[in-house]
Order: C-alpha cells, then sequence, then structure tokens
C-alpha cells in the first residue's frame, strides 16, 4: 500500500508539473487584443490569430457557406462601450461574439451575444444580435498571419478591416459622438453650477451659525467669481460685513439689489436696501 500510495504520489505530481509547463508553451495561433477609440467610444477585440503556413486558406482551409469563428481557439470577441451602427445597423453597447459566413463573393457578419464559446461549437443563430451582409476584396495583398485593424479613423466612425491571405473585409463602425460630447458639456456646466452654488450655500451656513467667518468669505468670494448672481452676491456682501469690511459689503450689496430689480426678486430687494441701511449708518459710527 504505501508503494501504491509514492507511485500515485509521483504520477499526480509529474501530471502537475506537465501542465503547469504545457500551459507556457507558444500557441500556433497566438491572442492578440486590439483597441481603439473612436471618438468617445471604446472598441476592443480580443481573438487568435492563425497563419497561411502554405496552405489554401478560403473554402478549404475555411470553408465557404459554414460559420466560421473569425480567427483561431476561441470564439473572437469584440466590445463597444457606447452603442454603435455597423454599416448603418445599430448595434447596442455591450460585449458579442464575432462570428462570419464566407462565400465566394459575399460575406455574413455576425454578432452574437454568447461569448463564452469555443470556436463556433455551440453556435445559435437565434442568439445573434445583428447580421449584415459585406462584400470582400480576395484579391487584396497578401497578409500571412490574420490580422484586424482600424483606418479611416475619424471622431465619429472608423474602418474595421480584417485580412488574411488574399482576402480583406472593411466594414463601417459609426458612433454618436456628437450626443456623448454635448451630453458630456451639459455635466460638466451642471457640475460647473452646483460648485458656486455649493460654495454660497456653505457660506450661507457659516453666516449663519456665526462660525469661521474668513473660511464664510473666501467661498462667498469663490461662488461669485465664478458666476455674479444676485443672491451669491448678496451673501458676499454678508460675508463682508460679517468680516467687518463695511465698504466692500455696501458696494456688493449695491451689485446685488440691481440685480434682484433687474430678475424683480422683490425679497432679495427688501433685504439688500435693508442691509445697506443698516451698513451706512455702522459706516457713519
Amino acid at each position: 500500500m504505501m508503494y501504491q500510495s509514492i507511485s500515485l504520489a509521483f504520477i499526480f505530481a509529474f501530471f502537475a508539473f506537465f501542465v503547469s509547463y504545457a500551459q507556457e508553451l507558444p500557441q500556433a495561433s497566438p491572442v492578440s487584443k486590439l483597441e481603439q477609440r473612436i471618438g468617445l467610444t471604446d472598441v476592443t477585440i480580443r481573438y487568435s490569430r492563425p497563419s497561411v503556413k502554405d496552405r489554401k486558406v478560403w473554402g478549404e482551409l475555411v470553408p465557404y457557406r459554414a460559420v466560421w469563428r473569425t480567427g483561431a481557439n476561441a470564439c473572437t470577441v469584440m466590445s463597444f462601450s457606447d452603442n454603435v451602427s455597423i454599416n448603418g445597423q445599430t448595434l447596442p453597447a455591450g460585449e458579442y461574439s464575432f462570428f462570419t459566413i464566407p462565400t465566394e463573393n459575399e460575406w455574413t457578419i455576425i454578432f452574437n451575444k454568447n461569448t463564452k464559446l469555443w470556436g463556433s461549437d455551440g453556435y445559435k443563430q437565434e442568439e445573434d444580435v445583428l447580421r449584415l451582409n459585406v462584400k470582400p476584396d480576395m484579391n487584396a495583398p497578401f497578409t500571412e498571419t490574420m490580422l484586424f485593424a482600424f483606418d479611416n479613423i475619424k471622431i465619429d466612425g472608423a474602418d474595421l478591416q480584417l485580412m488574411w491571405a488574399n482576402m480583406k473585409l472593411s466594414f463601417r463602425i459609426a458612433t454618436d459622438t456628437d450626443a456623448k460630447a454635448l451630453a458630456n458639456i451639459k455635466k460638466a456646466v451642471v457640475e460647473a453650477e452646483n460648485t458656486y452654488r455649493t460654495y454660497n450655500a456653505s457660506a450661507t451656513y457659516l453666516l449663519d451659525a456665526g462660525r469661521d467667518l474668513p473660511q464664510a468669505l473666501d467661498w462667498a468670494k469663490k461662488s461669485v467669481a465664478m458666476q455674479e448672481k444676485f443672491w451669491n452676491l448678496y451673501t458676499l456682501s454678508r460675508a463682508y460685513a460679517a468680516n467687518n469690511m463695511i465698504k466692500e459689503a455696501i458696494a456688493t450689496a449695491e451689485k446685488s439689489l440691481k440685480l434682484a430689480q433687474e430678475s424683480k426678486q422683490e425679497a432679495y430687494v427688501k433685504m439688500n436696501q435693508k442691509n445697506i441701511e443698516e451698513w451706512k449708518k455702522r459706516k457713519t459710527k
């Protein structure tokens, strides 16, 4: 029994040693990862790259009219950070397996939602998200090792090219960069507005609490420096007065009063008028 246990332990150890080193062997079709930003959209492609090796590829190594993994080993996977269109057809943001069905004159390109396939094994057409036909160039310059590449990159789109042997396939990936850029601009504007509103609210809190008055003045100044409004000028005038800067308080309140009158903000008109009257009395004492 002891010898049997030793033998089994040796076998398991040898197997573990063999597997660990086998995993480090170079692959005939090495894995590649291609990343490209198109406008504001990130596109990533993970695939394995087979080589021609003096073989006839189209119609033999890769049969016509059959679903092809479009690479080697595991299925090719493409991901898009935003909604895109492929030759004018909408593809939602997400991660997809990419298959093709080659023929002599026209290819079907397929985006499928199952990204865990080994090659085309287990592929189901009902899991397709998008299919469309593209005409290949079967007389393109020779490419030994299959290659995906981006070309003709603009802020709103790029051509994705697939090249292998004497075949070149190309389709356009378009992005709605303008919509996303405008959304980013609006978000930045809102954040900027919130910043000067935040400074004003923070200064108001300190003034109402009678705490850290120099900090209240600093925040009130920052709010007004970003954008002058009748309400943050009113806060700044209060901050000046709280820090015994009466001349500055009156001048700022007069600016706030004028803007409040133009905006027909009667509450601020009355508050500014009251403060100006009180501060002028303090100034003459």
